[in-house]
């Protein structure tokens, strides 16, 4: 465009030059048009530079958004997956403890144990051999250290698992909690979610366990965070009481495993 402005100009300089029709007057009022054209043109084509700098930027915010996205996407697939691995060894777990009871001498040592504990912070399934630790007793809120007062009970229990009538049997400790999101700062920088916190209480009582005696090679922990409520959550961060537990599986040795490999030791 400033190349077809300015042949206009030059034509109009040598039509003036030649003695042509037109006149100064003429001339210099095209001459200010031809500028101000110029002028439009090269605001113009400064607009057209910034809109075209503009959308670089966007597109390269975009690229970034969208890998971003898939990088989000991938992780959370990956977590999908170790969900489903974690459920799918539970399950398994659960059926295999409700087709092989305990011998009857272990489950009648765990039924009394569980009478003198108190319902309150322990109870025991006779039909499956699970063990159910309710949290609100057995952890401060938010924390992940076993109250002082219920640790004699775990290496009670962990003495029951070293007796002659708990051989051939190993532990999973499965930690669970309710939907209710970490929000405190300070607790979020020690379990940045109920996932971190079901697996950090989990772990503690296998500490006490392991403390207590049994050996680390029979002892498995698993954090289930909320992903497995045995009841309705309440809402509006109430949760619910019966969903903040720790189980613990009593299983036949060497039964701890799925495909990809052992669950996650303790120790």
């Amino acid at each position: 465009m400033k190349v077809v402005y300015g042949l206009v100009a030059v034509a109009l300089v040598v039509l003036f030059a030649a003695g042509g029709c037109v006149s100064k007057a003429e001339f210099d009022k095209c001459a200010r048009r031809n500028l101000t054209l110029q002028e439009l043109v090269a605001s113009l084509e400064e607009a057209q530079e910034n809109e075209r700098i503009r959308a670089d930027r966007l597109k390269a915010e975009l690229d970034a958004i969208k890998a971003g996205g898939d990088l989000c996407a991938k992780k959370v697939a990956e977590l999908e997956a170790m969900m489903a691995e974690k459920n799918a060894m539970i399950d398994k777990l659960t059926k295999m403890v409700s087709e092989s009871p305990l011998p009857p001498e272990l489950s009648n040592a765990l039924a009394d144990w569980a009478n003198q504990v108190g319902s309150d912070l322990v109870e025991y399934d006779e039909k499956t051999g699970v063990v159910r630790f309710k949290s609100d007793l057995l952890f401060e809120k938010g924390q992940a250290t076993v109250q002082a007062g219920v640790r004699p009970q775990l290496e009670k229990f962990a003495q029951i698992m070293g007796s002659a009538a708990a051989e051939g049997f190993d532990v999973l400790i499965v930690g669970h909690t309710d939907d209710v999101p970490i929000l405190k700062p300070e607790t979020r920088a020690q379990h940045p979610t109920n996932w971190h916190l079901s697996a950090h209480r989990a772990i503690a009582v296998e500490d006490i366990l392991a403390g207590a005696g049994m050996a680390e090679t029979r002892l498995a922990v698993v954090g289930m965070g909320e992903f497995r409520p045995i009841a309705p959550n309440a809402g509006g961060n109430r949760g619910n009481a019966l969903n903040r537990r720790v189980e613990i599986y009593i299983v036949p040795a060497g039964q701890i495993r799925i495909s990809t490999g052992t669950a996650a030791a303790g120790g």
